[in-house]
């Protein structure tokens, strides 16, 4: 009889920790941000961005050094990708002036650069 009870509790327990980890959604605590699904206009050794959060709205890809976004996209970016092997430091005016406001590693992606940068970056370099 005790050997049912200790089996029966096993599989409660076993169980109960199942429901949990589903419940609480439990993912690695470093996950990057996932890449966007469709990637046709952004292509390898590009940084490119968005207008809109999640990859989303008006778009441009530029090689790792962009000294001006020119005004279709001069203080609209929201969401970022950098396709390079560099890292890319991102700043609020041209010629890499002004403040820097984003640096993102080789690969990274940023569905939302956050407030503090949103809407703000004119200009991009290697760094």
């Amino acid at each position: 009889m005790k050997s049912k009870r200790t089996t029966v509790a096993g599989v409660l327990a076993g169980a109960c920790l199942t429901g949990t980890l589903a419940m609480t959604g439990a993912a690695p605590a470093n996950a990057a941000p996932a890449a966007p699904a469709d990637w046709r206009d952004c292509t390898t050794n590009s940084v490119c961005v968005w207008d809109h959060s999640n990859y989303n709205g008006a778009f441009l890809a530029g090689g790792a050094n962009v000294p001006n976004v020119g005004t279709t996209m001069n203080d609209r970016t929201t969401s970022l990708g950098n396709l390079t092997r560099s890292r890319i430091c991102f700043y609020d005016h041209s010629s890499y002036r002004g403040e820097l406001l984003a640096s993102v590693g080789p690969g990274e992606w940023r569905p939302n650069i956050g407030a503090h940068a949103n809407d703000r970056i004119t200009s991009w370099r290697t760094c």
